[in-house]
């Protein structure tokens, strides 16, 4: 039994050496990183609007807010070129110094989306002063985005190639082949333009529509990953 023992533990042992001598060494590793940019002009805008109310009783408050709401939504499905929804809706206690309440303040949102900016800029303007200008957001399509990365990715991977041939190079290597490689993009957020809302004058006959006047964003493609220096595949 002993015996038996010692030979499986042999062949164990066997095994082991066999799978660590196949394996192959960790030579000549670099580890690189390239991106490329664009900016790329923005073509959706969404805007927000508001209408607000306070006072010491909640459902008169809701009663004029819902009905604000769903006269400006109305007008908004009108227009076929904008896509409109209901936004954020808020109810909160007003208290005084003495941390009673003493009355109630609602706020609702619609929200207005659209790739015409035109379009989302004079419903918004027609929507006022019912309802207030809260913010406006130009960002790019989903369509867009992927159409700006798929060409930054080949800029990217052509820029990663240089590099890893100019490292073989500058080292002493005739070529490289590549590891594994990551390929990741990423765009900055714009933070939302805001405007404070100016009182509607009587004299003005007609509402004036929204300035929308869209910039850029900086869409980025990284690739990142490994190559091992040697004779070129």
């Amino acid at each position: 039994m002993l015996r038996n023992l010692l030979f499986a533990l042999a062949a164990c042992a066997a095994v082991t050496a066999a799978a660590q001598s196949g394996q192959q060494p960790y030579f000549n590793v670099v580890t690189l990183e390239t991106s490329a940019t664009a900016d790329v002009p923005t073509d959706t805008l969404t805007v927000t609007l508001f209408t607000e109310e306070q006072g010491p009783d909640p459902a008169q408050l809701a009663t004029r807010v819902n009905a604000r709401i769903d006269e400006a939504l109305a007008k908004a499905k009108a227009q076929p070129k904008v896509e409109a929804h209901s936004g954020n809706y808020q109810t909160s206690p007003i208290y005084d110094r003495a941390s009673q309440i003493t009355g109630w303040r609602i706020r609702a949102e619609i929200v207005l989306e659209s790739r015409d900016f035109k379009a989302v800029g004079t419903l918004s303007g027609a929507l006022q002063p019912a309802m207030k200008l809260a913010s406006m957001v130009f960002s790019l399509s989903r369509a867009a985005r992927e159409a700006a990365e798929s060409a930054l990715l080949a800029e990217a991977l052509g820029r990663f190639q240089e590099k890893a041939r100019a490292v073989a190079k500058s080292l002493g290597f005739p070529g490289y082949q590549l590891g594994q490689i990551v390929v990741r993009s990423e765009g900055p957020t714009r933070p939302p333009i805001a405007y404070r809302t100016m009182a509607a004058t009587a004299e003005a006959a007609m509402p004036a529509p929204v300035p929308t006047e869209g910039g850029k964003n900086a869409v980025t493609v990284f690739v990142s990953g490994t190559v091992v220096l040697g004779p070129a595949k």
